[in-house]
C-alpha cells in the first residue's frame, strides 16, 4: 500500500511551521507497527508543497493523508483537490486538531471539503490509532474508497456519498504508553530534515490537565497526561545531539514542560548533552502553569537554554473562570524572573485581547503587573476562534457575545500549482465588555509598548523615568495620552497602523478571501498584510528612530512635569544624547559603518551596566569627557548578513530581529577611548 503523509507549510514568504513533521512521522511508525495487515506499507513523508506536487505528478498514492492546522487549512485542502484531479481513486484523508468539537459544526465543516473522503479524528493531537484503523479497513476492502465507508470506523468521520448523511466514527481509546509509538528518529524518518535548518521536535508527554477554553489542548478527552519512558526520550535526544548543529533549536511539543517530576530527570540528561555536545543551546516549548519551584529547578539544570514565558492570557478572575484557566502565581513568576536574570536571559509575558469578561482596565492592569514582575516583552495576541477549542462552539459564541472578523493569517500565502492560496483566521475584535474602540486603543498601546520597551531596547530612558517615580507602564500610558505631540513622521506610523488594522479585517471569510485574491501581488511584496504589529514596530524603531526618541523624551518631560518631579534636564540630555549615538537604524550598511563621538559629563553606559542601582548623577565627572561608539566588525557583518537574507523593508526587519536581541542593534562604547579622555 502506497501512502503519502503530508504535514505541509507555506514557504513563499516565510516558513509557516519551522519544525520537523513529527505528527505524520508518528502516524507512519505506529501504522507500520500495529496495522497488522499482510501487505507492506510504503510510506513517504512530505513537508514542502513543491515536493508533494512533484510526487503526485510522478504517480498517485493509494492513500494521501494531510495534516490540518489553523495555518495550513487552505493549503492542505488544495492538495486534497489536486490529488483527486490527478487520480480520483486515491483515498484522501485529512486529520489534525483544526476540527470542530460540535457534531453539527463538524458536519458543516466536512461538507465544505468535498474532495476529502474521510477525517481522521483522534482525541485532540492523538490520531495514530484512528489512522491505523483507516489503513486496516482500507486493506480489508481492497483499497476501495466506498468500501471504507461501508460501516462506522472508530476515530474516522465522513459524509456518506450515497445517502448524504454525516457519519461519526466515535472515539478511540487514548494511548496510555507513548512508547507504543516507535521513534521516528531511530527509524530514520527524520534524517532528511537534519540538514535543512528546520528544528527537531519531540513530544515527551501528551495531554494537558488544564481545560483552557481558547485552546484545542483544553478538551476533556485530553486532560489525562501520558508520557514516553525516560529511556525512549534519552535515546531520541542522544540521536539528535550526535547529528544536529549546536545552534539548532530543540522544540518540545509539550503543553507544560518542567511541571512534572520526570522533567527534572530529563533536564539532568539535557545538561549532560550540553556539556558533551554543546547542544541544545535553546529549547522552545510551553512551560508549566504551576509547580514554579520545579520549573526553576529544571531551568537551572538546563543552564539557561529554557526561556520562561508567563503565558497568563489574563489576570482577571472573571475571565479566568470564563476560560477555565489556572495561572502560575505572580510571586512565583517574579522568582523565575530572578533565575532568568542570573543567566542573562529575559522573560516574556503573554496576554490575549478580548477574552470573555475582559475589560480595557483589567487588560491594562495585567500588563502593569507583568511589567512590575520584570517582563521585558509582552505579547498581546488576538483571540482566534480555533476549530477544536471550546470558545469556537456556537453556545460559547452566543453566551459571550463575540463580535468576530476574518483576516489573512500573517505571511501564510503561496502559489504552488498555479493558484494563489491564502490562509484565513477568525478572531474576536469586541465583546460586550470590550468595545471595538477599546480593541483599537489597546492595539496602539501594545504597538507603543513594542516599539519602546521590547527587550529593553530603550531601557535607559525608561530607567531614568523609573528613578523619578514613573513606572514603565505609566510612561507608555502617558505616551498614548500625548500622542498628538509626537513628531509628524511618528504620528503617521501610528495612523497608518490603525488604518491598516481596520482595513485587514472583514465580516466574512468569503469577503476576506476576495480581498486577498484581488491584492495578492501586494501581499507577496509586503506592502499590504503581514504581521501589522511587527511591521509597524519596525517602522517606529528603525525608520523614524530620531522622531521616536524625540517623542519619548517629550513624554518623559511631560509626565515628570505633570507630577512635579525634580529632574535635572542635563541628565535627561545625557541619556538621549547617548541613545542617539548608540542606536542603529536604516540604512544599516551606512549607520553600522559610522563611528560616533560626543562629549558628556555622564557615563550613561556605566550607569546601565550597574543595573541603574544608583542615580545617574553618581556616574557624573567634574568635566565633560569624550565618548566614542562604533559597531565591531563581527556585529556589523552579522547585521549585514541578516539584511542580505531578509531585506531591509519592514517585513524583513521583523524576521531578522527575531533572531537577534534588540540591544545587539547598537554601537558599542569604546571604553579605552573613554578612559583616555578621563
Amino acid at each position: 500500500m502506497r501512502i503519502f503523509l503530508a504535514d505541509l507549510g507555506h514557504n513563499l514568504l516565510t516558513l509557516s511551521s519551522d519544525v520537523y513533521p513529527l505528527g505524520v512521522a508518528n502516524l507512519a511508525t505506529y501504522a507500520r507497527a500495529h496495522a497488522g495487515i499482510a501487505e507492506p506499507l510504503e510510506i513517504s513523508i512530505f513537508r514542502e508543497p513543491q515536493d508533494l506536487k512533484a510526487a503526485l505528478d510522478a504517480g498517485a498514492p493509494d492513500l494521501l493523508g494531510l495534516s490540518n492546522y489553523a495555518w495550513n487549512e487552505e493549503l492542505a485542502y488544495h492538495f486534497a483537490s489536486y490529488a483527486k484531479r490527478r487520480n480520483a481513486s486515491t483515498l484522501v484523508a485529512m486529520g489534525g486538531p483544526n476540527y470542530p468539537l460540535v457534531d453539527s459544526v463538524r458536519e458543516q465543516f466536512l461538507r465544505g471539503l468535498p474532495n476529502v473522503d474521510v477525517y481522521v479524528d483522534g482525541p485532540t493531537y492523538e490520531g495514530e490509532r484512528s489512522f491505523t484503523n483507516l489503513v486496516r479497513r482500507f486493506a480489508e476492502v481492497r483499497r476501495r474508497i466506498e468500501g471504507v465507508r461501508e460501516g462506522a470506523l472508530a476515530g474516522v468521520d465522513w459524509i456518506d456519498r450515497r445517502s448524504g448523511a454525516f457519519v461519526r466514527g466515535g472515539e478511540v481509546e487514548r494511548i496510555k504508553d507513548l512508547d507504543e509509538i516507535p521513534s521516528p528518529y531511530l527509524a530514520g524518518l527524520m534524517d532528511p530534515y537534519i540538514a535543512t535548518g528546520y528544528f527537531p521536535m519531540m513530544q515527551i508527554s501528551r495531554g494537558c490537565p488544564f481545560t483552557c477554553a481558547f485552546c484545542n489542548s483544553g478538551v476533556r478527552s485530553n486532560s489525562r497526561v501520558f508520557a514516553h519512558s525516560f529511556d525512549n526520550v534519552k535515546a531520541d535526544l542522544a540521536y539528535l545531539a550526535q547529528r544536529v548543529k549546536p545552534e539548532i533549536t530543540l522544540c518540545f511539543a509539550d503543553d507544560n514542560f518542567g511541571m512534572y517530576e520526570r522533567d527534572e530527570e530529563i533536564a539532568d540528561y539535557i545538561g549532560w548533552l550540553q556539556d558533551t555536545y554543546g547542544w541544545p543551546r535553546y529549547i522552545r516549548t510551553t512551560t508549566g502553569k504551576n509547580k514554579g519551584e520545579r520549573i526553576i529547578k529544571v531551568m537551572r539544570k538546563i543552564k539557561g537554554a529554557l526561556p520562561m514565558t508567563a503565558a497568563v492570557q489574563s489576570m482577571n478572575p472573571v475571565v479566568l473562570k470564563n476560560i477555565k484557566r489556572d495561572n502560575i502565581k505572580l510571586e512565583t513568576y517574579r522568582e523565575i524572573q530572578k533565575e532568568l536574570e542570573s543567566f542573562g536571559m529575559q522573560s516574556y509575558g503573554e496576554l490575549i485581547l478580548c477574552l470573555p469578561g475582559e475589560t480595557k482596565e483589567s487588560f491594562q492592569k495585567a500588563v502593569s503587573d507583568l511589567l512590575d514582575a520584570g517582563a521585558k516583552r509582552i505579547s498581546a495576541h488576538q483571540l482566534m476562534l480555533l476549530h477544536g477549542a471550546e470558545l469556537a462552539n456556537p453556545a460559547e459564541r452566543a453566551k459571550f457575545g463575540f463580535d468576530t472578523r476574518f483576516r489573512v493569517v500573517a505571511r501564510n500565502i503561496g502559489n504552488y500549482t498555479g493558484e494563489p492560496l491564502i490562509e484565513v483566521e477568525e478572531m474576536v475584535v469586541a465583546t460586550p465588555q470590550f468595545s471595538f474602540a477599546d480593541y483599537l486603543e489597546m492595539r496602539v498601546f501594545h504597538l507603543l509598548l513594542t516599539i519602546f520597551h521590547y527587550e529593553g531596547n530603550y531601557d535607559e530612558p525608561f530607567a531614568f523615568a523609573r528613578q523619578h517615580g514613573v513606572k514603565p507602564f505609566e510612561l507608555v500610558v502617558h505616551m498614548q495620552k500625548v500622542l498628538a505631540r509626537a513628531p509628524a513622521a511618528f504620528r503617521k506610523v501610528i495612523d497608518d497602523f490603525v488604518a491598516e488594522s481596520q482595513q485587514e479585517i472583514f465580516p466574512t471569510r468569503e469577503a476576506c478571501l476576495a480581498w486577498a485574491r484581488a491584492h495578492y501581488p501586494e501581499l507577496v511584496e509586503g506592502t499590504l498584510g503581514g504581521n501589522l504589529l511587527s511591521k509597524y514596530s519596525m517602522l517606529g524603531r528603525f525608520y523614524t528612530t530620531h522622531e521616536s526618541l524625540a517623542y519619548l523624551r517629550t513624554a518623559i518631560e511631560s509626565v515628570l512635569d505633570e507630577r512635579g518631579a525634580n529632574c535635572d534636564p542635563r541628565e535627561l540630555d545625557a541619556v538621549f544624547e547617548y541613545m542617539t549615538n548608540v542606536v542603529l537604524h536604516v540604512p544599516f550598511a551606512e549607520t553600522s559603518a559610522l563611528k560616533k563621538t560626543w562629549r558628556s559629563r555622564y557615563d550613561v553606559e556605566a550607569w546601565a551596566e550597574a543595573n541603574y542601582a544608583q542615580p545617574l548623577a553618581t556616574f557624573a565627572s567634574a568635566e565633560p569627557r569624550s565618548f566614542q561608539a562604533e559597531c565591531s566588525a563581527a556585529t556589523r557583518a552579522l547585521i549585514l548578513s541578516k539584511v542580505a537574507t531578509f531585506g531591509e523593508h519592514a517585513s524583513g526587519l521583523g524576521k531578522f530581529t527575531r533572531t537577534m536581541f534588540a540591544r545587539q542593534l547598537r554601537r558599542a562604547l569604546d571604553r579605552e577611548h573613554a578612559a583616555a579622555s578621563a
